[in-house]
């Protein structure tokens, strides 16, 4: 991906904010016990967590990351950060703890969280950098008053010209203006989607995917065509014209590997890849970053479609997952530790669990090597492991008897 081939290394390869960036390099340059942890505020794209890296790597610190808004609660974040309360590693490295997506932690998977982070902030011995995509939550204000801000703005189109050009040169490939205009005004100040656009452009799908919008096909035949690609782009192509919403094409493609015949291992690393588009759709709608939208179906494409080479899956409209959902609906008194214990160590709602992942959860159960898994990762309790096995016993019967 030309984003990760051009990703700057050193804080002068970075285009925009430079008023900004020498600010935060003078903050870690002259970094003592007694200051303020930083905390970077911008929109996706212009930098942020690639400053921070570039800045560590010259100033010698080796950089414990973490997603905050992954680790929500104070006994995941002490787990995570509590050894980083001393000066260094064992091998007398200087640590910087960085926390990404720091606006994340606020909800209601917050406990204690925010006040071990402030905590942290308060008694670290090691130089603290927080990154935010937004400020405008309430709750932010107690981080905002504790740190020292930076605020880093959309990259000015002009900047966003000349760098988009730039690999365009590298590449020995060339781009009119029309089109370039084009993708730097799309980007709006985003230099990673302005990235990503011009990769698009010069492999010339972006005139097929517009050609695909305007021909009506439904979303059922653009996902056969998908699960019968022989190429990733040719898969891409097929995500892109396929009019549903992306949580949507998550569900139909989960539905349509489950209804096909894979063995456990197999189907367990399909499971693994449709994971990361499922992750990204979270991300996005949790931090309201739509315009990662636009990487999606390129995700969904490239993490399947290696791992379904091979296989028979094609599109399913069997309605077994219903039938799984109103068994395990009828039968949610019984099921209700396991449901709860899904709900919370995945942050659903207890609805979304019961109704949509539970019912996986029991049909994968019945898959050889599986069930232990299941069992150690939501830390079920011997009469929870009782109910699972009768009701996967149970779902086993009706899936022989058709």
């Amino acid at each position: 991906m030309w984003v990760e081939k051009y990703r700057p290394t050193n804080p002068n390869m970075i285009i925009g904010n430079e008023e900004t960036r020498l600010n935060f390099i003078r903050w870690l340059k002259d970094w003592g016990k007694k200051s303020k942890p930083s905390l970077i505020l911008g929109p996706p794209g212009v930098g942020k967590t690639t400053l921070v890296h570039a800045v560590s790597k010259d100033l010698g610190y080796e950089v414990l990351e973490l997603n905050a808004s992954d680790v929500r609660t104070k006994t995941k974040l002490e787990k995570r950060l509590g050894p980083s309360r001393t000066n260094s590693t064992l091998f007398e490295e200087k640590i910087l703890i960085f926390l990404d997506e720091v606006d994340g932690i606020y909800g209601r998977q917050d406990k204690g969280g925010i006040e071990f982070l402030l905590d942290l902030i308060k008694n670290s011995r090691n130089p603290i950098v927080m990154v935010a995509n937004v400020e405008d939550n309430k709750k932010m204000i107690r981080l905002i008053k504790s740190s020292q801000v930076f605020r880093f703005r959309r990259v000015p189109p002009k900047l966003l010209e000349i760098a988009v050009k730039n690999i365009f040169r590298r590449e020995g490939l060339t781009i009119d203006q029309l089109k370039l205009e084009m993708i730097v005004r799309d980007a709006y100040g985003d230099v990673r989607a302005a990235i990503n656009t011009a990769q698009i452009t010069s492999s010339g799908t972006e005139e097929i995917i517009s050609e695909l919008r305007d021909i009506q096909i439904s979303p059922i035949e653009s996902l056969k065509i998908f699960f019968d690609a022989s190429t990733n782009k040719e898969a891409y192509l097929a995500l892109s014209g396929c009019k549903m919403q992306p949580r949507d094409k998550v569900r139909a493609i989960f539905q349509s590997i489950l209804c096909s015949k894979l063995d456990g291992e197999k189907l367990i690393e399909i499971m693994q890849e449709l994971s990361k588009a499922d992750e990204l759709v979270a991300k996005i709608s949790k931090n309201h970053n739509w315009i990662l939208l636009r990487y999606f179906d390129r995700i969904l494409a490239g993490s399947l479609f290696t791992a379904l080479q091979g296989t028979q899956v094609r599109y399913s409209e069997q309605s077994l997952p219903w039938k799984l959902q109103l068994r395990i609906w009828n039968d949610r008194v019984q099921l209700k530790n396991i449901s709860l214990r899904l709900a919370k160590q995945y942050h659903l709602s207890s609805k979304d669990a019961t109704l949509f992942y539970l019912p996986y959860i029991v049909l994968l159960s019945n898959l050889k090597n599986y069930e232990k898994r299941i069992i150690d990762g939501l830390h079920l309790d011997e009469s929870s492991v009782k109910v699972l096995r009768r009701e996967a016993q149970k779902v086993s019967q009706e899936i022989r008897k058709g």
